[in-house]
């Protein structure tokens, strides 16, 4: 009798276990998935690449430069080292990537290090150029932030534009696969702690 009861209770584990391989996956995956907001994409003013992402965020844009959806690059970024900023070592990489420096902008505001001083920057800069429509690129883990950042930010600033978010692969942070390397589950729980931040208005 106890042997048939221990090979019941190990059957038992053995389905939750098989049950808990095939669905985790699955259940890990929607938790990133939530992050990302992507809009359809058509042709606008300017492409404006958010600082970070290593180098994959200029990869999407140049992409979408060649493919015809935007006439200008926009970087702002952040002061990195006094009088040296992120915009410069973004120009230089889209310069690499084939995007000719007339159809690149910078900018180097003095604002604080955040999505939201950045969007700031940005709109400025937008602002300075008469442009009135243009695509957000940035890694697709901090594009639903990224949306809602740059519609508070628009709605204060009382600007007349349209924006487009779109979503940029990124090697570091990959949305169905994020728990298996150390970089995504830090981007991902990073997100969701700042997301939590911006619901506050900290």
């Amino acid at each position: 009798m106890k042997k048939i009861f221990l090979m019941k209770i190990f059957m038992v584990f053995g389905v939750i276990l098989i049950m808990g391989i095939i669905f985790l996956e699955p259940l890990l995956s929607s938790v990133s998935r939530v992050l990302v907001h992507e809009d359809p994409l058509v042709k606008a003013d300017a492409i404006v690449v958010l600082a970070g992402g290593k180098g994959s965020r200029i990869e999407a844009a140049a992409r979408l430069y060649r493919e015809g959806f935007g006439e200008k690059l926009l970087f702002s970024g952040f002061r990195v080292y006094p009088e040296t900023y992120s915009s410069s070592f973004m120009k230089t990489y889209a310069l690499k990537l084939g995007v000719p420096e007339v159809n690149i902008i910078t900018y180097n505001p003095d604002v604080e290090v955040s999505t939201r001083g950045e969007s700031l920057a940005n709109l400025e800069l937008l602002k300075m150029n008469r442009m009135k429509k243009f695509i957000i690129v940035t890694s697709a883990y901090h594009t639903r932030r990224t949306n809602l950042i740059y519609k508070r930010a628009v709605s204060l600033l009382e600007y007349d534009v349209e924006f487009l978010v779109y979503p940029a692969p990124d090697p570091y942070v990959p949305i169905n696969s994020w728990w298996k390397i150390r970089t995504g589950q830090k981007a991902i729980f990073s997100e969701y702690v700042k997301s939590i931040a911006h619901y506050f208005n900290l």
